[in-house]
């Protein structure tokens, strides 16, 4: 299996045969994501495998959307983290969708890691880029995808999401894992 990351093309990748076991989280990839992405308010990125080469469209392995959020001082988990920020809404880039195709879920590849790690990868470009930003947050689906994002760091918030809480990975932390210190 060679993996490659790039932005959804509905030409070039087959979003139908994608099934991660969440329709949530499948329906979104099949219905909105490039809709979405055309009306300039997330970005998709797909990993594909590139085996068999040449296969068009190609299969889905996993997908992250990210989008534009803001947070407010209340809502960061801790009071340290809380005294830093003005009172007004803060900026933060959220992780709204994550999947893994349920066919490679028991693989030893961790490829939920990979997706994660790309996409942290790209939200701390992101406010590289602009400058703006102070973290990831994230809305777990269920108990299981609650204690994916915790293994990798993430706090809860003061917000609920359903019956869990949001999630909040500082931006500092990422750029430690994403360009660790020499």
């Amino acid at each position: 299996m060679t993996l490659r990351l790039e932005p959804l093309d509905k030409k070039s990748h087959d979003r139908k045969s994608f099934d991660c076991g969440l329709e949530r989280v499948n329906e979104f990839l099949w219905r909105e994501a490039r809709n979405q992405m055309d009306k300039k308010i997330n970005r998709t990125w797909v990993l594909v495998d590139d085996e068999p080469a040449n296969v068009l469209p190609a299969p889905i392995v996993g997908y992250f959307t990210l989008t534009s959020a803001t947070v407010v001082r209340d809502e960061l988990p801790d009071q340290e983290t809380r005294s830093r920020y003005p009172a007004y809404p803060i900026p933060v880039i959220k992780l709204a969708w994550l999947g893994v195709d349920s066919r490679l879920h028991s693989s030893e590849r961790r490829l939920g890691e990979t997706i994660l790690l790309e996409a942290l990868e790209e939200a701390y470009r992101i406010v590289q880029y602009s400058g703006m930003g102070i973290a990831v947050v994230t809305d777990p689906l269920t108990q299981e995808s609650d204690r994916f994002f915790r293994r990798y760091g993430f706090l809860p918030m003061g917000r609920q999401f359903g019956e869990l809480q949001s999630l909040y990975l500082p931006m500092g932390t990422i750029g430690q894992l994403i360009d660790p210190p020499s």
